[in-house]
């Protein structure tokens, strides 16, 4: 049976000794005077902060020092299968800091999963989170860089309405991911002004968050493997999103970016050229309310480049226009797929196919009536392609192309025009 080991600090019904511990100092504040932990302050009467090592795994490999207060003067030591915390009242405050320079969450062993080792904070009743989240790691607060792993899923399930800061510039392989999954009732995103990415580094950072309804700004100009990947999947409220200026893709950049945002009406710019391997996959499917498609200025297209990218947008009455003549393997598979108010197709350009390359790209657009093609020979690249269109549209083609009609061809029922 796993054994939690869960810290509830009690602000005025438990007295505790002053520890003083040999790598973060217990007195006034000295060289941390500048430094702003991070702080907890209850929104609600009796708010509950838990610290709580995700098994007994994480208390057997981690070693980690923290420290608490309630004035920012006198610290003392956090035991983490000791200390408890209740904030009785609202507007009551509890702060951390610690000395954990290689970060909150390790990997000591190949066979276990990253997120089974370190710590989490869990809350009940509402709590705003203020200061500087590397107080945590280092109670100077000079740190710039996070280590690989360091935060992920700190804040994951918790009842915050406020995010700590995140001055990081310099950030490792997936340090935000998820940290703050399912925090329903967090509202404003913290600033993301790091310009150095690292592969995963805020993948589903707001996964769920669906009271979050406008991104941060996002600086970077290089992107990295999966370093915007489902950052914000799901989070329903969110009405604005970033600017997106890198010119620089890497595969799976921004991949699930943007799924299920229900909220969300248009599409930020989009202005790289030159894509790589499912560099917009899913970006936003689900976003129901997505009436027009960001311009698709890219020539030199990447495998599964726009898989799906558009899937389910059932209010997107205008797609892109696809530059690209020269395609690869499902690049635009299932782009528009279940895309029910859309009626006219992009034109698409290309004379030579690839595999897979149209593959469901139109299935289930039940309003579709006009499609414009430049090929000359069918394949089995538009498989199901056209499944579910309706009947009496019009189909757009070279006269060598072979009139040929159903789900993987012409669909059926339409007039063709030859040129």
């Amino acid at each position: 049976m796993k054994k939690y080991l869960i810290i509830i600090l009690s602000l005025s019904l438990i007295t505790f000794a002053s520890c003083k511990k040999k790598d973060i100092s217990n007195d006034s504040g000295g060289s941390f005077t500048n430094c702003s932990p991070l702080c907890f302050t209850a929104v609600d009467d009796w708010a509950k902060i838990e610290i709580i090592w995700l098994n007994e795994v994480s208390a057997s490999y981690a070693n980690l020092d923290f420290e608490y207060s309630y004035d920012k003067t006198n610290w003392n030591e956090l035991k983490i299968d000791e200390t408890r915390i209740v904030l009785k009242n609202k507007g009551d405050k509890v702060y951390f800091r610690g000395d954990n320079p290689s970060g909150l969450n390790t990997k000591k062993d190949i066979s276990i999963k990253l997120w089974d080792i370190g710590v989490r904070f869990y809350t009940v009743n509402k709590v705003a989170v203020s200061g500087n989240i590397m107080s945590l790691i280092d109670p100077t607060c000079k740190r710039k860089s996070v280590p690989d792993y360091c935060f992920m899923k700190l804040f994951e399930y918790t009842s915050i309405t406020t995010a700590p800061e995140l001055p990081a510039t310099e950030l490792g392989e997936r340090c935000y991911e998820e940290m703050f999954y399912y925090c329903q009732d967090l509202e404003v995103a913290p600033e993301l002004p790091a310009t150095a990415l690292a592969n995963g580094c805020y993948g589903g950072m707001f996964l769920y968050c669906q009271s979050l309804t406008e991104a941060p700004k996002l600086p970077a100009t290089t992107m990295v493997y999966a370093c915007y990947a489902s950052m914000f999947m799901d989070c329903s409220s969110l009405t604005t999103p970033p600017e997106l200026p890198a010119t620089t893709l890497a595969p799976s950049c921004y991949a699930y970016m943007f799924t299920g945002c229900t909220g969300l009406t248009e599409a930020p710019e989009l202005p790289a050229t030159t894509l790589a391997p499912r560099c917009y996959y899913t970006m936003f499917a689900r976003c129901s309310n997505l009436t027009s498609a960001p311009v698709l200025q890219a020539t030199n297209l990447a495998e599964e480049c726009y898989d799906g990218m558009f899937k389910d947008c059932t209010s997107l009455v205008t797609a892109s226009e696809l530059p690209a003549t020269n395609l690869v393997k499902s690049c635009y598979g299932r782009m528009f797929a279940g895309c029910s108010n859309l009626t006219t197709a992009p034109e698409l350009p290309a004379t030579t196919l690839a595999e897979s390359c149209y593959y469901q790209m139109f299935i289930s657009c039940e309003r579709l009536n006009t499609i414009r093609v430049n090929f000359t020979e069918w394949s089995n690249v538009t498989s199901y392609w056209v499944e579910g269109v309706p009947y009496g549209g019009t189909f757009y083609c070279p006269s060598a192309l072979p009139q040929e009609f159903g789900y993987k061809r012409i669909p059926t029922g339409w007039y063709v025009v030859t040129f």
